[in-house]
């Protein structure tokens, strides 16, 4: 079928959930635009994205890192870019049959630039973390034509306030595709994967990461650990980030911890026993594939105390937050001990997350209202 769609996210995971949704309009002959607000873009190159983007210092967290993170962002021409993208948008009006906005109620707001009504697949907001403020509820009022909510839960509750919300399934899990990558480690071997985020705080994260690794190993010798890399992140950075490593083959050993880097996350997660994580998606992800997740906070813009806390809300059980890398150690070497906690953790996860498909039937949704 021929049809235009214009898809706009504000975020990597929202840029690689958007590009999940857009390989099933396009096997259907739609024509698929995208125009990711924060960064430079994680779609693949079948997917042609508008301008201008740019990665401002945030890492797109200007509201949550503080004066510090907000001023750099000015400093390095946020509203300009800010204006630019409202102008790129309202020049969309009438070029395509739909638009899709794919975030959070901001994004939502910034899309209807492009159209009156959108079609708001929302990945931020969940009534486990939190009710609706009055300005997001209004902003779907006015803009959202249909809103894919991302839990049966906060389906109902938009349903309730008679917006027109479905739950369409958990799009984030259609993203997690293992490759068979076994790392070279023997089955019996005891492994804990680290996350350390995809932003620009992730190979500082890392660094902390590695402490923590170095803690377990001490009390669980022979534990491994896969250091599991997004594609936003340089290993060269990562590794002129850990503290006094052994650079090897794929990895490096940090105090007798034999670190394995690699870009292969469902892989990483599905052969770990437990997680440890500073990441947004990944940690969701991982406790989806039913591997408990213990966190903290870092010292960054995005795994901030307070977003460790609404994560907490969000996956429950699954997740075990501590206060800093040598109690996150110390939870992970307790878990290793304990596989009735790690099942049970594990199956509050995969019930939290829910099952993957969501991807195909929301492209299977917005095809019906194109051709409507």
């Amino acid at each position: 079928m021929a049809g235009r769609v214009l898809l706009v996210s504000n975020g990597v995971g929202e840029d690689l959930i958007a590009a999940s949704i857009a390989a099933p309009l396009q096997a259907a002959g739609v024509t698929v635009t995208a125009y990711p607000l924060v960064g430079v873009g994680a779609y693949p190159p079948s997917v042609s994205m508008l301008d201008p983007r740019r990665t401002m210092p945030s890492g797109g967290f200007s509201m949550r890192s503080g004066s510090r993170g907000l001023g750099a962002d000015l400093a390095a021409g946020m509203i300009g870019l800010w204006r630019g993208q409202r102008r790129t948008l309202a020049a969309q009006r009438g070029r395509h049959d739909l638009v899709v906005a794919v975030g959070d109620a901001y994004c939502l707001w910034m899309a209807a630039r492009a159209a009156p009504l959108v079609a708001f697949v929302s990945t931020a907001d969940s009534v486990r973390i939190c009710d609706f403020g009055t300005l997001a509820v209004w902003v779907m009022r006015r803009h959202a034509r249909r809103i894919f909510a991302r839990d049966p839960d906060t389906a109902e509750a938009l349903a309730a306030m008679g917006l027109p919300a479905v739950a369409p399934g958990n799009v984030m899990m259609d993203l997690v595709e293992g490759t068979g990558e076994t790392f070279g480690l023997s089955l019996s071997a005891q492994v804990v994967t680290l996350l350390p985020g995809s932003r620009a705080d992730a190979p500082g994260n890392a660094a902390l990461l590695a402490h923590a690794a170095q803690a377990i190993g001490a009390e669980e010798p022979g534990t491994r650990f896969l250091l599991a890399l997004a594609p936003t992140v340089a290993v060269e950075d990562v590794l002129r980030h850990l503290p006094q490593a052994e650079s090897q083959e794929g990895g490096a050993v940090v105090g007798g911890a034999h670190l394995v880097l690699t870009s292969a996350f469902a892989d990483a997660v599905a052969r770990a026993s437990v997680v440890i994580g500073m990441a947004g998606t990944a940690n969701e992800q991982a406790a989806g594939l039913g591997r408990p997740v213990v966190a903290f906070p870092g010292p960054g813009t995005q795994f901030t105390p307070a977003f460790l806390q609404m994560q907490h809300r969000l996956l429950g059980e699954a997740l075990l937050p501590t206060r800093d890398w040598r109690e996150a150690a110390a939870a992970v070497v307790r878990l290793l001990r304990d596989p009735d906690e790690r099942e049970r953790r594990g199956a509050a996860g995969r019930a939290r997350m829910g099952p993957p498909g969501g991807s195909q039937h929301i492209a299977e949704s917005l095809l019906e209202m194109i051709t409507g």
